[in-house]
């Protein structure tokens, strides 16, 4: 913030509590005038000064808030993020107004109110590679090595996905029909890779010769929201284990900030998979059912009441339900779909208030966060 922009708000709060000081004066003798009694009879001294401070602090914060907001609308990097978005062909953005309402609200609050929670399949990670061949998801590391290893374990994953994904995302279908069929092939592939015993080592192995891919500008994302204190939860109906083996490996290491909703495969004393977290978590129950509320990211995340939230699903929209905020939230859709299919896309554009069309890029996200960090 500049200096003079610092001096207009020490104004306002100087104005603010000057103004205030007379209003309590008023109030003060209206109360005398139709009680006969001295106010200062009713509240001591310590009790009547904390209410006419309180008064001036709470009016000072709403007058500074609002003189903020007025100099972010005189400044450039609002408009200058929003022209960008709607010059964009490949990005779709349902409600400018409401977008920019939500990016000001950001930039005043700073990275110190700021979370951002993700999906991480086709969100972090890429959808296809640059011959256009669909890429790996962490379920799907098992599939493509496992049939590598054991050919007719690989089939049995690889019937899964075919009986199932149809099913995920159906049109004809409700939310509703579509969960008993997520938990069956969730708890179903689960159970191959218990039965199997894998090591950790081995599917360690597994990651490294997987072909998850980051999104461009991936891990420069990542570091830049670790830098700036910016709390990353990775919120995924996949597989955890996955995630962390394939951040260390790219990254050296999983950044402190970063935290993990997802199932995680558990290990037995010999380092064999054993078992799989409770509760399931699907693509359609990413909300706070599944968070147990004693989970150390909750003291994290408290007082970050603005998120970026970032997905490729319908099942990413509620992954804020349940966070304690009264910030906005901007959510920003990966659309991985044809674009015949407009029926979808018109979809993403009412569930999401940035949609991002077959970006390989974390450019957007990026964009986003360097606003909000250039304020403060």
């Amino acid at each position: 913030m500049s200096n003079k922009v610092a001096r207009r708000l020490g104004k306002c709060l100087f104005v603010s509590g000057r103004r205030f000081e007379s209003r309590q004066s008023i109030l003060q003798l209206r109360t005398e005038t139709l009680t006969d009694t001295p106010l200062s009879a009713t509240l001591d001294q310590s009790q009547f000064s904390m209410f006419k401070a309180a008064e001036i602090v709470n009016a000072a914060a709403a007058c500074a808030e609002a003189e903020c907001i007025e100099q972010l609308k005189k400044t450039d990097v609002v408009p200058l993020l929003m022209n960008y978005l709607l010059g964009e062909e490949q990005i779709l953005v349902a409600d400018p107004t409401a977008v920019a309402a939500k990016l000001r609200k950001m930039v005043v609050g700073g990275a110190g109110k700021t979370v951002v929670i993700s999906d991480f399949d086709y969100t972090l990670s890429r959808f296809a590679n640059e011959q256009g061949e669909r890429l790996s998801t962490t379920h799907g590391v098992f599939d493509d090595n496992v049939m590598r290893l054991k050919p007719e374990l690989g089939q049995k994953f690889v019937d899964l996905k075919n009986k199932y994904y149809p099913i995920e995302f159906s049109p004809n279908l409700t939310m509703e029909e579509k969960i008993p069929h997520m938990e069956k092939w969730w708890g179903t592939s689960h159970s191959l890779i218990v039965n199997e015993k894998f090591s950790k080592n081995t599917i360690e192995d597994f990651v490294r010769q997987s072909r998850i891919v980051f999104k461009d500008g991936a891990e420069d994302f990542i570091e830049a929201l670790d830098a700036h204190n910016i709390p990353l939860v990775i919120f995924s109906a996949g597989i955890g284990n996955i995630i962390e083996y394939f951040l260390q490996q790219k990254l050296g290491a999983i950044p402190r900030n970063t935290h993990f909703i997802s199932n995680m495969i558990l290990f037995d004393e010999d380092d064999n998979a054993c078992a799989f977290s409770e509760p399931l978590i699907h693509t359609f129950c990413k909300n706070s059912s599944v968070i147990q509320k004693e989970t150390s990211f909750f003291h994290d995340i408290a007082g970050r009441v603005n998120v970026i939230l970032l997905g490729d699903s319908m099942g990413d929209i509620h992954m804020d339900v349940g966070v304690e905020r009264d910030g906005p939230t901007l959510k920003v859709g990966y659309y991985n779909g044809s674009l015949d299919d407009t029926a979808a896309l018109q979809h993403y554009e009412e569930v999401y208030d940035i949609v991002l069309i077959h970006d390989p890029t974390l450019n957007v996200a990026q964009k986003i966060v360097d606003i909000i960090n250039s304020s403060h």
